[in-house]
């Protein structure tokens, strides 16, 4: 039976958290709810699926509204790439596509969706927005 992948220990919210780890809440999954809010956000659900690997002639055939379009694209790619179905990953294709105004409103999702962890991890997190936005 399979039980590698089934010994990774439960993920630990304190202030001890590990740099990995604090990097991986980086990464987090798209909740479906923002799934629905981002299908209703401008972008080319073509391209943007065609680098998510996903069948869009198959979504085009099945779905008739832009809107249901992008919608279906994005459950899907959450549906078949679950952990990899990132806010992240999407924000990184849309910026390949040029898209920065969509992808600014996807980060702007995941922030609000980013537990408040450690005062000083949030307190660096704020740091490096505000100096970015200076420099």
């Amino acid at each position: 039976s399979n039980t590698i992948g089934q010994q990774q220990q439960p993920m630990d919210c304190t202030d001890g958290v590990p740099y990995h780890e604090q990097l991986s809440l980086l990464n987090m999954e798209c909740s479906e709810e923002d799934l629905f809010t981002i299908a209703g956000y401008d972008f080319n659900w073509r391209r943007v699926g065609r680098r998510l690997h996903q069948k869009v002639d198959d979504i085009d055939r099945e779905e008739s509204s832009e809107g249901d379009k992008r919608e279906k694209m994005l459950l899907e790619w959450k549906k078949t790439k679950t952990r990899d179905a990132t806010y992240q990953e999407l924000v990184k294709v849309l910026r390949d596509i040029e898209n920065n105004a969509t992808a600014d409103r996807v980060e702007e999702l995941e922030r609000k969706r980013k537990p408040q962890g450690p005062a000083n991890v949030t307190a660096m997190a704020s740091k490096d927005a505000s100096s970015e936005q200076n420099g």
